[in-house]
């Protein structure tokens, strides 16, 4: 069995907010999240982020589109990321597929060209599925506010017996691979945080901490948790506490896109003031696991995770494209 190392005794930050870009401590914040772990998570398990009967038929009739297996492997592009795609299939076939067994890539059809489709499911090794707008609110036709990768995920989740792994478009896998999945197995959770990043309330719009009921002056001291990449292990309490609040957010406009606009959605420039950008999806799932772990939450970041490009596991590489990479499989 793997010796697991956690961050567990790291607690959120103190500095003061004189840079409020960073995770800081506001000395004047009237509220706090509860030390009291049951205490979150029943407000977790509270109605505002209990998905509908009607919901959860939804995702289930998505769920049928995915072959169940032990682990599922989960990515998604549209036709602008195509060439990023394929650098990330030919990271997966060098890196992941000769050390993983029993283990089924499913990818998400965003918008493909029927040429990229065909390339795709005749050299990927992946199963395709494209994503049902017909059973979604109108607003998950606009692919940038991310409403569809809870979904995704719940859905697998739903068909995989032990873990799901998502990632985007930008991951790049390392060395390592078997004992991640090891951490994800023993721990029932993977995040993806680097070490230096901002914190929840400057890339969030203040309607989405209405909506979940929390002053954002509480999340300074949290660094944002990214959403490209994870590991969920199925077990009831990562499937009830973390992955349905987060779709049922998605199915809430209010909740995901409050009074949001795509341009919205540039959180590249540092910026000295709150709810600056909105983050969509992430900034959800960031709030979500902040209030359910509190300073706990540590213990599921993936170690030694500098910065987005110094990963020990994985990497984010956003520059990096294969535009010729199916076709030269196929010749």
């Amino acid at each position: 069995m793997l010796n697991i190392t956690t961050n567990n005794t790291r607690q959120a930050h103190n500095r003061k907010c004189i840079n409020i870009w960073f995770p800081c401590k506001y000395d004047n914040c009237s509220s706090e999240i509860s030390n009291n772990v049951e205490e979150r998570i029943w407000d977790i398990l509270s109605p505002r982020f209990r998905l509908s009967k009607q919901q959860t038929s939804i995702i289930k009739v998505f769920s049928q589109s995915i072959p169940s297996s032990d682990t599922i492997l989960l990515s998604a592009a549209s036709s602008n990321h195509f060439n990023e795609f394929q650098a990330m299939v030919q990271n997966l076939h060098t890196v992941v597929y000769p050390v993983l067994s029993n283990v089924t890539y499913v990818f998400l059809d965003l918008g493909l060209t029927i040429k990229q489709r065909n390339l795709t499911e005749k050299a990927c090794r992946c199963h395709v599925i494209s994503f049902p707008f017909h059973l979604f609110p109108s607003w998950f036709k606009q692919l940038f506010f991310f409403h569809w990768k809870p979904i995704f995920i719940l859905a697998a989740m739903m068909r995989a017996n032990k873990l799901v792994i998502y990632q985007d478009s930008s991951i790049n896998w390392k060395a390592g691979v078997t004992e991640l999945l090891e951490r994800a197995d023993q721990l029932h959770l993977q995040l993806f945080v680097p070490n230096y990043f901002h914190n929840i309330p400057v890339a969030t719009l203040k309607g989405m901490f209405d909506f979940m009921g929390e002053q954002p002056c509480t999340y300074l001291p949290f660094s944002q948790v990214p959403a490209n990449f994870a590991i969920f292990k199925h077990t009831q309490f990562v499937i009830k506490a973390i992955l349905q609040p987060w779709a049922k957010c998605a199915f809430e406009r209010d909740c995901l896109i409050p009074n949001a606009v795509v341009s919205d959605r540039n959180c590249s420039k540092v910026h000295n003031g709150l709810h600056s950008c909105h983050r969509f999806d992430q900034s959800a799932y960031s709030i979500l696991l902040t209030k359910l772990f509190s300073t706990e939450r540590y213990k599921y970041h993936m170690p030694d995770t500098q910065k987005e490009s110094e990963g020990k596991y994985v990497t984010v590489d956003r520059a990096r494209k294969n535009t010729d990479y199916f076709r030269q499989i196929l010749q």
